[in-house]
């Protein structure tokens, strides 16, 4: 019998102890960053990352500016419950000492989000990117329910709190309508789980509290007419059922196959949505923080959204969300409507702060390298006909398209032998999402390993 390596070791571990997850049973098992887009495997074997972890660590393994920031903040306070007790701390940072507290981190979010969200702004912290999903559905509820004036927090007290059975589907206040695209992803959990329509296995267990309303993304082969009656005819039918309070939607989509959306058409639709008095809510969590070559994707699009919701690289790689919004459209919070346990914690907050500052020097290099890495992509399509359909993407967030599932999958399972860790998404699409301050010499040498796999077929 032959012996089991040390990956198919633990792996049995997780499959005895955890519930199935998205997790790749047959590894890598990371055992260690190795700067850049590198990490070492558990059986020591050394893997250059193209998917950055699924844009989690868009500034890739230990980043020599985060790292500092966090030993410095490990040994004054590293947790919290930060949403009740704030905290304050100073580190030596890029130009002098950086200050180390929530309010920091949100005035650098307000700061740079000043030319795509109008008016006013705030934050509200989350802990990942589902969770800031749900926290932008609620803020746009609970705005809609105070517009309105009927309700109020005494109201719902006389009327709800301490029944024997509470049932919101009789009860108005608690129907509300979305808006969406086809194929997008906006999490797994809560309202997030509802507004996402990548696979079919995501509908296990969604809420039936909100309806939503799903969009066709806007291509080439749209026309303004056919964009304008299609949700034209969506907005009529939810209205019927409940309001709608906000369309989400991802600037490029991730999961859905990266799905980049005619400019032309998209501005159309935000325009008209608009008109109708529907609420603009990005989702930017794997398109924003330089992603697409820019710090957010709405900015190739020319759109100006109501709210922005960022995670995943945010903080490095440690759990973090955040929603930016505008307070004109959306009011402050009662006391106690919103909080949580890990809300933006030290740690969290030191890595965000470090890391937005890595991000913006690296903004340059995920522009250039990114047209660098279309061209060389196309060309090497353009070798494989029969094997790549469409390579499409902004920036360093790329999709190689293939005519066949199965050709997808022996291509991972190659470049993965050859060391090249590589994902997939939509039905039949790799991403190519390396670090955003990844070297030309990095990016050239696994762009080599990825032709060698096609090779292969």
């Amino acid at each position: 019998m032959k012996e089991k390596t040390a990956t198919e070791e633990y792996m049995d571990r997780e499959d005895n102890s955890i519930y199935t997850t998205t997790v790749d049973k047959n590894g890598p098992v990371i055992r260690r960053g190795d700067n850049g887009p590198w990490f070492v495997d558990i059986e020591g074997k050394r893997f250059l990352d193209f998917t950055s972890q699924i844009s989690l660590v868009n500034t890739g393994y230990n980043c020599p500016d985060v790292e500092r920031f966090l030993i410095s903040q490990v040994f004054t306070q590293y947790s919290g419950l930060s949403a009740d007790w704030p905290f304050y701390n100073e580190v030596p940072g890029f130009d002098g000492f950086a200050e180390i507290t929530r309010a920091a981190l949100a005035e650098k979010l307000i700061k740079l989000t000043r030319n795509l969200i109008s008016g006013k702004r705030e934050v509200m912290f989350e802990v990942s990117g589902a969770t800031g999903v749900n926290a932008a559905a609620y803020l746009a509820m609970i705005t809609y329910l105070k517009k309105k004036g009927f309700w109020t927090t005494e109201k719902f007290e006389r009327t709800f709190l301490h029944r024997n059975i509470f049932i919101p589907s009789r009860h108005d206040p608690f129907r509300f309508s979305f808006l969406a695209f086809k194929n997008a992803f906006h999490g797994r959990h809560g309202i997030a789980k509802l507004l996402t329509d990548s696979k079919a296995v995501h509908y296990w267990g969604n809420t039936s509290g909100c309806a939503v309303g799903r969009l066709t993304l806007p291509s080439t082969v749209h026309r303004s007419e056919d964009i304008i009656e299609e949700a034209n005819d969506i907005i009529n039918r939810l209205s019927s059922y409940a309001p709608i309070v906000g369309f989400f939607f991802e600037p490029i989509q991730g999961e859905g196959g990266i799905n980049v959306p005619n400019e032309r058409g998209m501005k159309l639709l935000i325009k008209y949505l608009q008109g109708r008095g529907i609420n603009i809510i990005a989702d930017e969590i794997q398109t924003g923080l330089g992603r697409t070559g820019k710090m957010f994707g709405c900015e190739h699009f020319g759109i100006q959204p109501d709210m922005i919701i960022l995670s995943k690289s945010l903080g490095a790689g440690l759990p973090i969300g955040a929603v930016i919004a505008n307070v004109d459209k959306f009011p402050d919070l009662e006391h106690g409507m919103h909080s949580g346990s890990h809300h933006c914690p030290p740690l969290a907050c030191a890595a965000a702060i470090a890391n937005l500052g890595v991000i913006e020097r690296s903004l340059p290099n995920a522009e250039k390298i990114g047209n660098y890495a279309l061209g060389r992509l196309s060309g090497i399509a353009g070798k494989f006909p029969r094997i790549i359909k469409e390579v499409r993407g902004r920036g360093l967030m790329i999709g190689v398209d293939f005519h066949s599932v199965e050709d997808r999958v022996k291509v991972i399972k190659e470049a993965k032998n050859q060391g090249l860790l590589l994902a997939p998404c939509g039905k039949s699409t790799i991403r190519i999402c390396p670090p955003i301050n990844i070297t030309r010499d990095d990016l050239g040498h696994g762009l080599n390993i990825f032709e060698k796999a096609l090779t292969t077929l």
